[in-house]
């Protein structure tokens, strides 16, 4: 059983810190996981505005893939991280346009979305411990900022039910995005032997697309490392978007969900 007093007095203990010699310069952590996240938000084309989860019927969780690639040299690290799902849905309301085409309860509606992003993070405050993988301090906590450039890639249809006519719009776009991240690393191997390591992490992003909408991010979660190279990830993300324009098209649209994953690291 896991004393949870002992093991708190452990990590807030100052013990030597030793040096692991065969710890490499660079790590590299691979992330694939499951991503349940919905379509919320709202668009507009031409016509009334519709609430995409409600209006358009795009209220279903979506089992997304989502990866992330991460590079660490102490203190830097860049991560890639990559999604795409498609949802699809019944409209809900009826009456208004959208793309010149009246909605009418019972039309096919659909969504698909790509995202790729790249994120530079520096890890500059370690406010317990020195933050290095190179010792075994039992509490690391860190801190800094990141800098991000995303690309996003949505498109929507609308199949009238009557007609079979099908109306669609579509755009990319390019964010820049600023934010930090706060990381905290706990050693168990002295007080659970089959876990290693216990980190905890916690980031957000703001910033906005090349033509004026506006974007913001959340990520949040923790990771079991039940070894040094293998470890389970639960947590929450986050993305939002709003006011991107493509011609006649904007939309605003919001992915929140739950995510599931596992870690390699080499």
């Amino acid at each position: 059983m896991l004393d949870v007093a002992t093991l708190a007095a452990s990590l807030l203990a100052e013990p030597p810190v030793n040096v692991l010699d065969d710890t490499p310069p660079i790590l590299v952590d691979v992330q694939p996981g499951v991503w349940l996240t919905r379509v919320r938000g709202f668009t507009a084309a031409g016509g009334s505005t519709f609430s995409l989860d409600k209006a358009m019927g795009l209220d279903e969780h979506n089992t997304a893939f989502r990866g992330a690639l991460t590079v660490t040299r102490e203190p830097w690290a860049v991560k890639l991280m990559s999604t795409s799902f498609g949802a699809t849905g019944s409209a809900e309301s009826t009456g208004g346009t959208w793309a010149g085409q009246v909605v009418t309860a019972g039309d096919s509606t659909s969504f698909d979305a790509r995202w790729l992003q790249l994120e530079a993070q520096w890890d500059h405050k370690a406010p317990r411990g020195d933050g290095s993988r190179r010792t075994n301090d039992p509490l690391d906590l860190l801190f800094g900022p990141h800098v991000a450039v995303s690309y996003l890639d949505l498109e929507q249809r609308l199949t009238s039910a009557s007609s079979l006519n099908t109306v669609s719009r579509d755009g990319a776009w390019w964010t820049v995005m600023v934010g930090g991240q706060l990381t905290m690393q706990a050693d168990l191997k002295r007080m659970v032997g089959w876990l290693h390591q216990l980190k905890v992490e916690v980031a957000g992003s703001a910033g906005a697309t090349m033509n004026g909408g506006g974007a913001w991010s959340v990520r949040a979660g923790f990771t079991l490392q039940f070894t040094e190279t293998v470890g389970a990830t639960i947590g929450y993300r986050l993305m939002e978007f709003t006011d991107l324009e493509q011609g006649d098209w904007t939309v605003s649209p919001s992915f929140p969900g739950l995510y599931v994953g596992v870690n390699v690291s080499f």
